[in-house]
């Protein structure tokens, strides 16, 4: 594992590395030198010569620092492998939404954005932020987004190592354009891409729910559920959520609930920016008025008694990342606090994030609860992680905890949302979910390079 390094410039026309004076030494004494640097996927066959002062730290002329396209005034990661000599990572955050300008380049999204090249910067990885129409393919490179002090700029750079995918929602993601970027860019011999796709839920939960160490999170959930398993679910839970198997950000999910001495049957729901609750006398009426398409794409989720504070119910949003080692680890964690009449405990409707040393000390709970969702959703990180297609880095999960102390998984997400960060005691949990992902690249790159090959996991 190295540090990463600066490379002086020096003023020279011709194509030249100058590298440590006790490696060139190495290389002397095998009779083996690299013909080659690689950067991103630029690759410049180079003259390698000995640091002329006779000292420790790579130099490099003008003229290859411009066929490079290399990234001046930050460290860079440097390996020896084979005929090369790879300077990177090179990472490209793929996305969508640009603006045109510079100013806020991706919309209201810019300032994500910008913290996750900062903290790409401070970690010595290469990052910018492209979209489809940034590509040039003939001279095999991007005209990235790069934010530093003096805020965004656009400049060349080559074609990633790896492509971190945060593309805004499946529309998007759909697109022909996006889909034939990705084609042509994984085509490239040396380019891992992480994180690709949405999650489906059902696809999820079926993955989970064969798997013995950790189907007992999940709460019974029923496919394209017909009125009777509906009725079935409400005998024996009092209530059910309604939710869309490619939903995201809590956007269509339904509250289903009826009371053993009640005869009318209560939805709860989110329209025009408002909680409503509706009382039906029957739960046909309901569904034909709630779902006048049908229960075709829906799953339909038992209802769990949560841990509540003031009356209203509490669940918990947990980040794990994939880190310089490429293992799982929890990044963030946060509770949420459901508004007055919401269905989800999404600040879009009326929720209040909360951190956990506010329920331990309002709710009197043990910390232990803490531990035991850790344990959680590593266990799930690993799972899903052995059977998804693609490489995953980063997962956002929402979990519940039942008044016995059981936990309970709701959702995973691929592309998990920020908005926990806005409060003011969880800007550590900001700063490290932003970095984590570079720091898997590292990981991720070092890999191609010791293996020449593309790893999956």
């Amino acid at each position: 594992m190295l540090n990463p390094q600066s490379i002086p410039i020096i003023e020279e026309q011709q194509v030249n590395i100058y590298t440590p004076f006790s490696l060139f030494q190495q290389w002397v004494k095998n009779r083996s030198f690299p013909a080659k640097v690689m950067y991103g996927q630029r690759q410049i066959p180079v003259t390698f010569q000995p640091n002329p002062d006779r000292k420790e730290h790579y130099m490099i002329s003008t003229a290859l620092c411009k066929k490079l396209n290399l990234l001046k005034d930050q460290q860079h990661h440097i390996h020896d492998s084979y005929d090369t000599l790879h300077i990177g990572p090179v990472v490209g955050i793929f996305t969508a939404g640009f603006t045109g300008g510079t100013y806020k380049p991706i919309g209201e999204r810019s300032s994500m954005f910008a913290k996750l090249l900062s903290e790409a910067k401070k970690l010595g990885v290469t990052a910018y932020v492209f979209g489809t129409h940034h590509i040039n393919w003939e001279e095999k490179q991007i005209n990235g987004y790069l934010y530093d002090q003096s805020g965004w700029s656009q400049q060349h750079l080559p074609l990633p190592n790896i492509v971190y995918d945060r593309l805004p929602n499946r529309r998007i993601e759909g697109l022909s354009s996006t889909l034939d970027t990705k084609t042509r860019l994984e085509q490239e011999p040396s380019l891992l891409w992480f994180n690709p796709g949405f999650f489906d839920k059902w696809s999820v939960h079926e993955m989970l729910a064969n798997d013995k160490p950790v189907q007992h999170y999940l709460p019974e959930t029923v496919k394209d559920p017909t009125k009777d398993q509906i009725e079935e679910l409400l005998y024996r839970y009092k209530n059910v959520y309604i939710k869309p198997t490619n939903g995201s950000l809590g956007i269509g999910i339904q509250q289903i609930l009826k009371r053993r001495k009640d005869s009318s049957y209560y939805c709860k729901f989110r329209t025009n920016g408002q909680n409503r609750l509706r009382r039906y006398s029957s739960l046909k009426r309901l569904l034909r008025q709630q779902f006048p398409n049908g229960l075709y794409g829906y799953m339909a989720q038992r209802g769990i008694n949560l841990l509540s504070w003031n009356g209203k119910p509490i669940d918990f949003r947990v980040h794990t990342n994939r880190n310089r080692y490429g293992h799982w680890e929890v990044s963030a964690l946060a509770a949420k606090l459901a508004g007055t009449g919401s269905v989800t405990t999404h600040v879009t409707s009326g929720g209040k994030v909360l951190t956990l040393q506010d329920i331990v000390n309002e709710l009197g709970k043990s910390k232990s609860i803490t531990e035991d969702m850790k344990r959680a959703v590593l266990k799930l990180s690993d799972t899903l992680t052995e059977n998804m297609a693609g490489i995953v880095g980063e997962i956002g999960f929402d979990l519940g905890i039942d008044t016995s102390g059981s936990v309970w998984l709701f959702e995973a997400n691929s592309k998990p949302g920020r908005s926990i960060f806005s409060h003011p005691n969880l800007s550590v949990y900001d700063m490290k979910t932003s970095a984590l992902p570079f720091e898997f690249s590292i990981y991720l790159y070092e890999q191609l390079i010791q293996r020449q090959v593309a790893i999956k996991k």
